[in-house]
């Protein structure tokens, strides 16, 4: 999808003098906490090149006050996640927050690589154009796009995140919640980092996991050979606590429809815990098996032609969530499984 051209996005080169430093700081560190709406890892995947008094540098590299940092894009980064007519899913939505069943192959929200086309993109153009509510967020961005405010720094706003309080990975659909004012944001934050928030996922497994049901704690930490995977350890002591537990609910003795409830939120940590028992997530190109009879055996690719142009699908759905009754809105949803998901269960005979 192209970027649409009347979005503002920052300078393709910016340049700019260090100052304020009490000691020398890494270019990243320094960057981030220096220029508003800039994370690191939009700094790692949008640059293109970097310079330090006219020298090539790396973004490891100290330094100190009156130094010119000249950053080099690699294509214009949208301000913000300007509003998108994109096809969105709506479960459920009040006055204080919006429930997407998200499609599969969706990015939640704008990052390195993905500046548009994404669940908040999606969003954003609802709540200004389709929703009947009219929530705090659409009056902050409607003083954007009418030119009353020229820059989103002065606004309350996260400008890539607006509403976001957890997220789902690319190729996993299913529930997610999104505040729609600021005060509710900051709650449903809370009640995830406290772990208050019930989760709930729906995977098929290539295996049978040793037991009918268990609970998984290991740790989760970057692999050290590809940092864009990671690793997991029964050693507690090698990364971040991961507690999932499970229930098998259907076997055909070579497959498994497993329900899964997560107590952590790590990167992956369900396909992790699923390679962990020994029988990966179906359909996972990064942690699951190289080869798998299901596509052949669903018949698939004749069908929908799914198998054909992608591969197999990632066969997990987040299924359900429960929040705390303090938000005043619904405390329960689920989220109907995607339909070439379903006719997988049929013709595995796990439903």
């Amino acid at each position: 999808m192209t970027l649409n051209k009347s979005v503002p996005c920052r300078s393709i080169s910016e340049k700019f003098k260090v100052e304020g430093l009490v000691s020398p700081c890494r270019i990243d560190v320094y960057c981030t906490e220096t220029l508003k709406n800039l994370s690191r890892s939009q700094l790692k995947t949008g640059l293109k090149s970097l310079y330090v008094n006219s020298q090539k540098a790396k973004l490891s590299r100290n330094v100190q006050n009156g130094d010119l940092i000249e950053l080099v894009w690699d294509n214009p980064i949208p301000e913000y996640a300007h509003p998108q007519k994109l096809p969105l899913n709506i479960i459920y939505e009040d006055e204080n927050i919006i429930v997407v069943n998200k499609e599969r192959g969706m990015v939640t929200h704008p990052a390195g690589g993905n500046w548009d086309g994404t669940l908040v993109n999606a969003l954003n153009y609802y709540r200004l154009y389709d929703s009947r509510i009219k929530d705090e967020f659409a009056v902050e961005l409607n003083k954007l796009l009418s030119g009353e405010v020229k820059n989103i720094e002065k606004l309350s706003l996260e400008p890539y995140r607006m509403g976001i309080v957890h997220r789902l990975d690319k190729e996993t659909s299913g529930l997610i919640i999104t505040a729609r004012n600021l005060k509710t944001e900051k709650l449903l934050k809370s009640f995830f980092k406290k772990r208050a928030v019930k989760k709930y996922y729906l995977a098929v497994l290539d295996g049978i996991p040793p037991k009918n049901k268990g609970r998984i704690k290991t740790s989760v930490f970057r692999s050290s050979s590809d940092r864009k995977k990671f690793s997991v350890s029964a050693d507690l002591s090698k990364g971040k606590i991961a507690l999932s537990a499970y229930k098998v609910l259907k076997s055909n003795g070579k497959m498994s429809l497993v329900l899964f409830r997560i107590y952590t939120g790590r990167t992956h940590q369900i396909r992790l815990h699923a390679k962990f028992m020994g029988c990966p997530v179906a359909g996972d190109k990064v942690y699951g098996k190289k080869k798998t009879g299901l596509v052949k055996k669903t018949g698939l690719e004749k069908k929908t032609g799914l198998a054909k142009k992608t591969g197999m699908p990632l066969m997990l759905h987040a299924y359900k969530l429960i929040i705390p009754d303090t938000v005043n809105s619904k405390k329960e949803f689920k989220a109907p499984i995607p339909n070439d998901f379903k006719q997988i269960l049929i013709r595995e005979a796990l439903c």
